[in-house]
């Protein structure tokens, strides 16, 4: 049996539309975009030489015959769309961040519910080679316990503005520290667990015309008194990364999601003297690796259980961000929502 899909959002959506096509297990049956027709950046000549529908409303995707539809539409129009989509009775796959708000993560999560039907967050930083590699190397006990992670989302967004400038529409008011920061964020509580509380400033001194601050910082707590830091800006002038920091009882790992390579110091290695360096181990660069998402999801499919980036993980990482939001206006740590 091939699963059919059906994306929403062909400027982020193209990554998914094509693996399902690649997808020995999928077939790609429809897809829309509002601007199909007016956005230069899709490729247009792609879709239309696909044995593939060309829909011109969600409702009409709603409509067709997928099971899997794939939304990867802007933020805020997440959770009209992914409701949408499960009351259709469709399995749903929604692009990061999950939503604005954990409030508005809460109606997904409803309507997850009452459909019955299975649900991913696309958060594919957890696909990432260089990631899953530091992970696995920390688990199997390479760097002893967990003391202190950090990782970074820097990219400028000066060019990334979106189609029509929607990333920083005044009336959005897209937050950078959830909507590019997410990854980090998600990143973090992958490998430590779910942060108990948070401490934040942010600033506004890059993208000035943006409605809402560029740069920030947080500080958390997570269990087992494991404490962590995650930087984001989408302002800075640097190239884009994701480096992230994994320091332990026994060693440290540094990795992220565009090198060739991670590097691991281990207490075990050092010579007589103490000195400590670090070795380098390969691995593949995929920053994107939409395919293996896809992979998973079809696979929990078939096993008929839910995805481990479920409706859950995308809304605990949104609720991490509304913290740190929180503490930039206050002034002082907030809690992170148990949910």
């Amino acid at each position: 049996m091939k699963y059919k899909v059906a994306v929403a959002g062909l400027r982020m959506g193209d990554a998914w539309a094509r693996s399902a096509v690649e997808n020995p297990d999928t077939e790609l049956v429809a897809c829309y975009d509002k601007y199909f027709d007016e956005n230069p950046r899709l490729d247009q000549k792609y879709y239309r030489g696909l044995d593939t529908k060309i829909v011109n409303s969600m409702e009409e995707l709603c409509a067709t015959d997928a099971d899997i539809i794939i939304v990867a539409t802007p933020d805020h129009v997440h959770v009209e769309q992914c409701v949408m989509a499960l009351e259709a009775g469709k399995h749903v796959i929604c692009e990061k961040p999950l939503a604005p708000t954990v409030a508005d993560c809460r109606k997904i999560i409803d309507a997850v519910n009452k459909s019955g039907k299975f649900f991913m967050t696309g958060q594919v930083c957890r696909y990432a080679p260089g990631f899953r590699a530091a992970k696995k190397l920390y688990e199997s006990g390479r760097i002893g316990d967990l003391v202190y992670i950090e990782s970074e989302y820097a990219h400028d967004y000066d060019k990334a503005r979106g189609f029509k400038n929607w990333r920083m529409d005044p009336e959005i008011k897209r937050e950078g520290f959830l909507g590019g920061g997410c990854h980090a964020l998600d990143l973090v509580r992958w490998i430590a667990g779910d942060p108990i509380e948070v401490f934040s400033y942010m600033n506004h001194k890059i993208l000035t015309d943006w409605p809402t601050c560029d740069t920030g910082v947080a500080v958390a707590k997570f269990p087992n008194d494991v404490i962590g830091r995650i930087f984001v800006s989408t302002g800075i002038k640097r190239p884009y990364t994701m480096r992230t920091v994994l320091y332990g009882t026994r060693g440290t790992i540094i990795c992220d999601n565009t090198s060739p390579s991670i590097q691991i110091a281990e207490k075990e290695l050092e010579d007589a003297t103490g000195k400590l360096d670090f070795n380098t181990i390969p691995v593949n660069i995929a920053s994107h690796n939409v395919a293996s998402e896809l992979k998973d999801f079809v696979d929990a499919l078939k096993e008929n259980r839910q995805c481990p980036t479920d409706v859950w993980q995308g809304t605990r990482t949104v609720a991490f961000a509304e913290a740190a939001l929180r503490s930039a206006r206050s002034g002082k740590p907030e809690k992170v929502d148990v949910l």
